[in-house]
């Protein structure tokens, strides 16, 4: 069954999927990222999933695009980073946690989520994978010369305008003696 939606719907009910599957697609999910100042979201972000009952678990593949705009680190102008990734979670009931039993997670163990009670939060999941994407550090390009500590200019766009002064050193004193015996 698939269905497409216009807007964002942020919760499936885990009844609403049927034994063959739910295939939902996801037009324009405003707002996703509106809680981030780290960086928002150009244009509409688009998503799409497909959830199937495997007994009490839930099997989650999906993909996500959206164009978000980032601020450079460097020069501190924004600049857009493009996302396009597609995910896969299980998802299990959080009541079949024993939270008694500490145990160590293996590499498999990555890909298992929780839903709590009888629905599970898509928009989380969408938001969770689009700020996965986002790079530690935000350079708008590789050869980003950033902004002068001392002037503030921004190197990409015009010189450095402090004043370069001649450092002193220990001979420095021996010119001058020179140009004065001449």
């Amino acid at each position: 069954m698939t269905k497409k939606i216009k807007g964002f719907r942020s919760t499936v009910l885990v009844e609403d999927i049927p034994e063959d599957g739910l295939h939902l697609v996801f037009e324009d999910m405003l707002g996703l990222l509106s809680d981030t100042e780290e960086c928002r979201i150009q244009g509409p972000a688009k998503g799409k999933i497909f959830l199937y009952r495997v007994d009490r678990n839930i099997h989650l593949n999906g993909k996500v695009a959206a164009l978000i705009v980032l601020k450079c680190d460097r020069c501190l102008e924004e600049y857009n980073q493009e996302i396009d990734t597609s995910f896969f979670y299980e998802l299990v009931p959080s009541q079949s946690i024993d939270k008694e039993k500490e145990t160590a997670l293996g590499s498999k163990d990555m890909e298992v989520s929780f839903y709590d009670g009888a629905e599970i939060r898509i928009g989380d999941i969408f938001r969770e994978q689009i700020l996965l994407q986002i790079p530690m550090r935000h350079v708008c390009s590789e050869d980003c010369k950033g902004i002068c500590p001392g002037c503030g200019a921004d190197l990409n766009r015009e010189e450095c305008r402090c004043q370069k002064e001649t450092l002193e050193n220990p001979f420095s004193v021996l010119k001058k003696l020179h140009e004065a015996a001449k």
